[in-house]
């Protein structure tokens, strides 16, 4: 028997025996995959419907607190804050626009070359 054939059989081997537990058990079965489905489905519950518009929420750099938090705020009820803005930052996300061309154009130039010209000096 060659490699390819013993791989084969046990592939084959495989998903004898998963078919037969499939079929040995199928309401637990159904309802594991059922469950699987859920949880990975769980956080599409928090993506916003059509037609909400975009919540913008900024805190202050300087003089910055982290925000309190309400004991007595319940949940799924709308406050002044969003529901992940809760004790100290654990990140701090920075975005750097860079706008460049390059004057004149030849023929011979890439794309990619708009993006070297201006950060070669910075390397």
């Amino acid at each position: 028997m060659t490699l390819t054939e013993r791989l084969r059989e046990k592939i084959s081997q495989a998903f004898y025996s998963h078919g037969l537990l499939c079929a040995s058990y199928p309401i637990p079965i159904i309802l594991f995959t059922g469950l699987c489905i859920l949880a990975c489905c769980y956080p599409l519950l928090k993506l916003p419907l059509p037609g909400t518009g975009p919540v913008e929420f900024s805190t202050p750099v300087k003089d910055y607190l982290p925000p309190p938090v309400d004991s007595d705020h319940k949940q799924g009820e709308p406050s002044e804050q969003p529901e992940w803005y809760v004790g100290a930052p654990v990140a701090y996300i920075q975005q750097i626009f860079v706008k460049s061309s390059v004057s004149p154009w030849h023929k011979n130039l890439l794309a990619v070359d708009v993006f070297r010209s201006p950060l070669s000096r910075a390397f």
